[in-house]
């Protein structure tokens, strides 16, 4: 049997420990691009590449197969296309309004020209730029098991034409999503000085691993917010950073049962 995981789309990943105003239009999990009409959902490897590589020597390799059977390509929701200076860092052309730049974007390692003549850079944040533009996108998806399961694992990596089409490196990483309430999310070091990822292009591929019999089914969630207490451990994660910086990683990473004090109970 397969393992079931679940997927919501998010916009913006919450960003502290106090949540967001109930009255605001901040709700980070109801966006015009999530409605069932706009949203590109996942698509599994081997069906999204079966015309590009059926007939290829390797296709039917099952080593090849099992690893991109567990594996689903992530779609660009909204048009990005930036020019800026290699020299600076300076975003000087953009096909979405500056001022509105978080919509789109997060800087990590680069400069834009806010508006009012106000410029924001990434070393306001402690990283400045040394070369290349690295942002992340805020259009994320939050993932997680209806059955309790341990040591699940994403590993999010490159698509394999992304690098080729657009000169963005994907910045790939993995996590034990199991227990790590984390959003996967789009992050890219772009090597050339102007890029365009149109809707609909991959932007990344996300593979599963540590589940029984290594069979995974990747769906989305029938509301459009997950139950209520996983978002109020999303929220706990993402701000611990905030609360104890670099420990996350250390509490996460290892599946371990807790041990009774009592030695006479082992």
């Amino acid at each position: 049997m397969a393992t079931k995981i679940y997927y919501a789309p998010c916009y913006h990943a919450p960003v502290g420990y106090i949540e967001q105003n109930p009255l605001d239009n901040t709700d980070i999990w109801d966006h015009p691009l999530h409605s069932e009409h706009a949203f590109i959902p996942p698509m599994r490897m081997l069906d999204y590449e079966k015309g590009k590589h059926e007939g290829h020597s390797y296709y039917e390799c099952p080593a090849w197969k099992s690893y991109w059977a567990n594996s689903w390509v992530v779609f660009n929701q909204v048009e990005l296309e930036i020019e800026y200076d290699k020299e600076s860092g300076m975003i000087q052309k953009t096909n979405f309004q500056n001022a509105r730049f978080r919509d789109h974007i997060l800087l990590n390692e680069g400069k834009i020209m806010e508006g009012g003549g106000q410029v924001w850079s990434s070393s306001y944040i402690g990283t400045p730029y040394k070369g290349n533009l690295v942002f992340q996108m805020p259009q994320l998806l939050f993932m997680w098991l209806p059955k309790k399961e341990k040591n699940i694992w994403c590993e999010l990596a490159a698509h394999p034409e992304t690098f080729h089409e657009t000169g963005l490196e994907y910045i790939a990483n993995e996590y034990p999503f199991s227990r790590w309430m984390r959003p996967a999310n789009a992050a890219f070091k772009a090597h050339g000085s102007k890029f365009k990822l149109k809707r609909g292009a991959p932007l990344y591929t996300i593979r599963f691993r540590g589940g029984k019999n290594n069979a995974y089914s990747f769906q989305r969630y029938e509301k459009p917010h997950p139950p209520r207490e996983l978002q109020v451990r999303l929220n706990q994660h993402q701000a611990l950073k905030q609360w104890q910086p670099g420990i996350s990683w250390n509490l996460f990473k290892k599946d371990e049962e807790p041990k009774c004090p009592y030695k006479f109970w082992k």
